[in-house]
């Protein structure tokens, strides 16, 4: 199927030469939160030795809010979002 996307899409990275599901991990830390009924955006922030990343939680039906922090963050550059490749 041309629609198919699946095989652009890493099916794992590489850690510390270790290789991890990336597709297992993804939403892992973000699902609960979400089936709660927040909203929560996942923001990844590229610090040495190890990324790591922000989880930002808003009120019930507030979803500007988290986002817009998101934003921030990335305008700031204190957060880096990867970009697709078109």
């Amino acid at each position: 199927d041309p629609h198919d996307r699946a095989a652009d899409r890493p099916a794992d990275m590489m850690l510390n030469g270790v290789e991890v599901p990336l597709r297992a991990n993804i939403g892992i830390y973000t699902q609960p939160i979400s089936f709660i009924g927040l909203p929560v955006v996942a923001v990844p922030i590229p610090l040495k030795p190890l990324p790591i990343g922000v989880q930002i939680i808003a009120a019930p039906w507030r979803e500007d809010i988290a986002l817009r922090i998101a934003h921030w963050l990335e305008c700031e550059r204190v957060a880096v979002s990867p970009r697709p490749t078109l």
